[in-house]
Order: structure tokens, then sequence, then C-alpha cells
């Protein structure tokens, strides 16, 4: 699975034809924070700033204590930022809020900006969840985070629910709501150990027909979404890996999987299924010394040259199954490849309910479930 650009471009068009007068969160991209910087980050990050749509991230390196930082931003043309730009803050006890106005004033928007110890977590449970409230359109949404040791929270999973949102006003019938349940990726209280991951391969109805994108897949992966322009930048794959630990065994968890009843092939090179599939797989891969290149595009193909490891469900493993089955998918290096833990690597896990999703080929109700992710690093 590789995420659909070509739906994000038209979420975003269509977005702008929807937008609402509610001026809390511009569509405009006149309030935005565009970049994000501080003095010496050499020194202290250990990867490239993260900018989502409502968040910045900062990951420190493991043996950074300090948390007294000015950052610098660059903003929309003309906006204004408070606290001031490039003033000296106290991270220490959690997110500041940034508030970001427009030129006109007509425009304000809220960034909570981070800075975390980048801790690599190899077990995901799924059980802290955050309800993202947007307000154009108004909606509410999920978004996975683990709790760190210190108390920060840890956003390493995104999805296309932040894209799908833009759209989402236009598919809901009247007296309907936009609850969690009705984007593409959600929490469920019905995992394999408390709660979980639901994915459902949604219909984006009549403006996606139009447009010849007619379904948006569940998805969740290891990594940030932002959607911009190109579209193809809006998917960045990959976390930093741990520095000092070779590369696990296996990907480990439990899924349910459920087929939607019509396969509908969409893409021109048309498809060699007859019938929908889930999709697992995770890849190691080299972080390099360029800050933009330092995640995988969704369109990687499995052909990026970075690639050194990868775990990929195989076709056998596509099973639907209504209990919770346990799935172990296991890491193989790569021809030609080396693997030394002294070096900076990146890594990212992704899952979707429709495997050619990218391609627009699936079946509207497909659904996924995930739990208790793991990697598994015991080779016994």
């Amino acid at each position: 699975m590789r995420i659909n650009y070509l739906f994000f471009t038209l979420l975003a068009i269509v977005g702008i034809t929807f937008s609402s007068c509610i001026k809390d969160e511009a569509d405009t991209k006149e309030s935005d924070i565009v970049t994000a910087m501080i003095p010496d980050s050499d020194l202290y990050l250990i990867t490239a700033p993260v900018v989502t749509n409502n968040n910045v991230f900062f990951r420190l390196k493991p043996n950074v204590e300090k948390r007294t930082f000015a950052p610098v931003f660059t903003l929309s043309e003309g906006a204004t930022i408070v606290p001031e730009n490039g003033s000296e803050q106290d991270f220490s006890k959690g997110p500041i809020q940034y508030t970001i106005t427009s030129k006109d004033n007509n425009w304000r928007k809220v960034y909570n900006v981070s800075f975390i110890t980048n801790t690599f977590i190899t077990q995901y449970s799924f059980e802290t969840v955050k309800t993202e409230m947007p307000t154009n359109p108004v909606g509410i949404y999920h978004e996975f985070f683990e709790v760190l040791p210190d108390g920060q929270q840890k956003f390493d999973w995104s999805s296309g629910n932040f894209g799908f949102n833009i759209l989402a006003a236009t598919l809901i019938e009247e007296g309907q709501e936009l609850t969690p349940d009705f984007y593409p990726t959600s929490s469920t209280d019905s995992g394999y150990k408390g709660k979980g991951v639901k994915m459902v391969t949604r219909s984006t109805g009549g403006l996606g027909a139009v447009m010849q994108s007619p379904l948006a897949a569940g998805n969740l992966f290891l990594g940030t979404f932002n959607l911009t322009f190109p579209a193809i930048n809006s998917t960045r794959f990959g976390i930093p890996y741990a520095q000092g630990i070779d590369i696990p065994v296996s990907l480990k968890g439990y899924y349910k999987y459920t087929a939607g009843a019509d396969f509908v092939v969409n893409s021109k090179d048309g498809s060699a299924l007859t019938k929908d599939a889930w999709d697992a797989y995770a890849i190691i891969f080299e972080k390099g010394n360029n800050p933009k290149k330092e995640y995988l595009a969704g369109n990687h193909s499995f052909k990026d040259q970075r690639m050194v490891a990868i775990a990929k469900l195989e076709d056998k493993d596509r099973k639907e199954v209504d209990t919770w089955t346990k799935f172990n998918i296991p890491f193989k290096l790569l021809e030609g490849k080396t693997f030394n833990p002294k070096q900076e690597y990146m890594i990212t896990i992704v899952f979707s309910a429709s495997i050619e999703g990218d391609k627009f080929n699936g079946a509207v109700g497909s659904t996924l479930y995930i739990d208790e992710v793991e990697l598994n690093f015991d080779k016994q």
C-alpha cells in the first residue's frame, strides 16, 4: 500500500470550495508554520523538525537534557506569532502553544510545539488516543500516541484522516455526525488486548467519483502526514531507528480482516486481484545527511536505494479472519546491503485495509483491525 496522492489533491481542492466561515483554522495557508529550526540544531536534534497540521515536533538526541530553546519559525507571508519568534522558552513541562495570526488578522491557528527525547519504541498497544477536533469541517478523528517516561506524548503513527476530513462534510447524511468511526482510521475498544486500531476503506462519494478517486483506504503508518503541494510530499514514511541495536527478527502483531463485498478496479493498469486484501510491511532505510530526504515518499514502490531491510506480508498470509489472529513477518536484509548498528537509520511500518488503495482499487467496507504490534528481536 502506498498513500494515494491524487486523492489528497482532490481533498485540498474541495476543501477550499467547502471552507466554512470559522476562522480559527485556515485552509488558505495564511496562518501556518511553514518551517521550524533551532540554533545549533546539529548538536541537539536527531532529525529535522517535523511540522504537521497543528503540531511541531523537535526530536532530541538521547543524551540531550536541555529543555530551554529558542525556536525560529518561517510563517505564511505577513503572519505574526505569539510567543515571539525566536524567543527562549522552557519546554520541560510539555508542549507550548504558539498562535499564528494572518496578515489581515482574519485567520488564526494554534500549534503545539514540543521538544521530546526520541525514545525508540518497539511495542505498540494503541491504548492512548487523542481526539483531533479540526474546525473545517467540524469533525473529530483519532490520533494514536505513546506516553514517554517524562510524561511527553510521542506521536509515531499517522494516517490519512486529516485529508479525509476536508471532504468528510460532503459525505455525511442529514442528521449524521462526523464521529471518529466515520473516518478511515479510528480506535476500537475491542482490540486483542484493550483498545486497538480499526481501518476501513471508505467511499469518497460523488465528488471523489468525478475526480476518479472513488475510495480512500484505511491506513496507519510510522511517519507524518501534512497536506502540501505537490501532494506527493504530504506523506513522510519513517521515524528514527535506535542506534546500537541490530535489525529486528520480525514484525509481529494481531489482526482481523474482512474484505468488502464488491472489489472495484479503477486503475487504468487494471489489477491481478478479484477480491480485496490487506497489507502490512516494515522498512529500515538509511537516514542520510539531507534533511529533505530523511523520509520515504509514499510512492516508493520498494525501489528506494536507501532501503536496507524489509518485512513484507506474503500473499498467502493475507487471509480473511473474524477472530484475532497472530501475524509474524520476518525481516530480510536486501541483496548487496549491510547494516551497521552505529549508523543512523529510519524505520516505517505500514498497514492498509486495501492493498491497492493507492491505485483506487479496492472494496468499500474492507475492514482491518490491528493490535499489539511489536518489533521482535528474539532470535529464538
